[in-house]
Protein backbone atom coordinates (compact mmCIF):
# COMPACT_ATOMS: atom_id res chain seq x y z
CA UNK A 1 0.00 0.00 0.00
CA UNK A 2 0.98 3.73 -0.65
CA UNK A 3 2.17 6.26 1.68
CA UNK A 4 -1.31 8.45 1.14
CA UNK A 5 -3.40 5.12 1.20
CA UNK A 6 -2.02 4.58 4.90
CA UNK A 7 -2.84 8.03 5.53
CA UNK A 8 -6.13 8.22 4.77
CA UNK A 9 -7.05 4.58 6.40
CA UNK A 10 -5.38 6.55 9.83
CA UNK A 11 -7.60 9.71 9.43
CA UNK A 12 -10.39 7.71 8.91
CA UNK A 13 -9.99 5.51 11.60
CA UNK A 14 -9.20 8.49 13.83
CA UNK A 15 -12.53 9.97 13.04
CA UNK A 16 -14.18 6.66 13.64
CA UNK A 17 -12.43 6.58 17.30
CA UNK A 18 -13.12 10.42 18.02
CA UNK A 19 -16.76 10.16 16.81
CA UNK A 20 -17.69 6.58 18.32
CA UNK A 21 -19.27 5.54 14.94
CA UNK A 22 -19.09 1.84 13.73
CA UNK A 23 -19.91 0.43 10.36
CA UNK A 24 -21.57 -2.67 9.07
CA UNK A 25 -20.55 -3.60 5.08
CA UNK A 26 -21.72 -6.00 2.91
CA UNK A 27 -25.12 -6.20 3.56
CA UNK A 28 -26.78 -8.44 0.84
CA UNK A 29 -29.61 -6.37 -1.00
CA UNK A 30 -32.75 -8.04 0.43
CA UNK A 31 -31.84 -7.85 4.46
CA UNK A 32 -30.35 -3.97 3.86
CA UNK A 33 -33.84 -3.23 2.06
CA UNK A 34 -35.38 -4.63 4.84
CA UNK A 35 -33.30 -2.73 7.78
CA UNK A 36 -34.34 0.48 6.10
CA UNK A 37 -38.10 0.23 5.85
CA UNK A 38 -37.99 -1.16 9.59
CA UNK A 39 -36.29 1.60 10.63
CA UNK A 40 -38.73 4.17 8.76
CA UNK A 41 -41.47 2.09 10.32
CA UNK A 42 -40.17 2.58 14.09
CA UNK A 43 -40.52 6.70 13.04
CA UNK A 44 -36.90 7.14 11.79
CA UNK A 45 -37.45 9.80 9.17
CA UNK A 46 -35.03 8.98 5.45
CA UNK A 47 -33.51 12.24 4.44
CA UNK A 48 -31.12 13.30 1.61
CA UNK A 49 -32.29 10.37 -0.47
CA UNK A 50 -32.31 10.47 -4.20
CA UNK A 51 -36.08 8.27 -4.94
CA UNK A 52 -36.84 5.31 -2.64
CA UNK A 53 -34.39 2.38 -2.25
CA UNK A 54 -34.41 -0.21 -4.53
CA UNK A 55 -31.67 -2.62 -4.65
CA UNK A 56 -31.81 -3.59 -8.47
CA UNK A 57 -30.84 0.34 -8.66
CA UNK A 58 -26.64 0.66 -9.66
CA UNK A 59 -26.22 2.82 -6.61
CA UNK A 60 -28.43 4.60 -3.64
CA UNK A 61 -27.97 6.50 -0.53
CA UNK A 62 -30.08 8.27 2.09
CA UNK A 63 -29.58 9.21 5.90
CA UNK A 64 -32.01 8.01 8.51
CA UNK A 65 -32.09 10.21 11.16
CA UNK A 66 -34.15 10.42 14.78
CA UNK A 67 -33.62 12.91 17.10
CA UNK A 68 -29.76 13.41 16.58
CA UNK A 69 -28.96 10.13 15.53
CA UNK A 70 -28.07 9.64 12.16
CA UNK A 71 -27.33 6.74 10.37
CA UNK A 72 -26.21 6.51 6.70
CA UNK A 73 -26.83 3.80 4.66
CA UNK A 74 -25.41 3.32 0.91
CA UNK A 75 -25.99 0.84 -1.87
CA UNK A 76 -24.02 -0.14 -4.24
CA UNK A 77 -24.31 -3.38 -6.62
CA UNK A 78 -20.56 -3.77 -6.32
CA UNK A 79 -20.13 -3.00 -2.75
CA UNK A 80 -24.15 -3.95 -1.47
CA UNK A 81 -25.02 -2.56 1.48
CA UNK A 82 -23.28 -0.44 4.09
CA UNK A 83 -24.59 1.41 7.34
CA UNK A 84 -22.32 3.72 9.41
CA UNK A 85 -23.35 5.56 12.36
CA UNK A 86 -23.12 5.51 16.84
CA UNK A 87 -21.86 2.26 17.81
CA UNK A 88 -24.80 1.77 20.31
CA UNK A 89 -26.80 1.89 17.61
CA UNK A 90 -25.18 0.04 14.76
CA UNK A 91 -24.43 -2.75 17.38
CA UNK A 92 -28.08 -3.34 17.81
CA UNK A 93 -28.83 -3.45 14.15
CA UNK A 94 -26.32 -6.43 14.03
CA UNK A 95 -27.07 -8.10 16.92
CA UNK A 96 -30.45 -8.00 15.52
CA UNK A 97 -30.17 -8.81 11.62
CA UNK A 98 -26.75 -11.27 13.06
CA UNK A 99 -24.19 -8.59 11.01
CA UNK A 100 -20.73 -8.02 11.69
CA UNK A 101 -20.01 -4.72 12.96
CA UNK A 102 -16.39 -3.32 11.96
CA UNK A 103 -14.67 -0.38 13.67
CA UNK A 104 -13.18 1.80 10.63
CA UNK A 105 -14.25 0.92 6.57
CA UNK A 106 -11.96 -2.07 4.79
CA UNK A 107 -11.20 -0.41 2.03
Amino acid sequence: MGLFTNIRRALTASKFQRKDLKIIEAIPGERFATIVFDFKDKGWELTDARGELDVSRDSWQGKLRKGTSTLTCTWSKDDQGEIVGLTRIVEGIAKDYNLKVQSTPSR
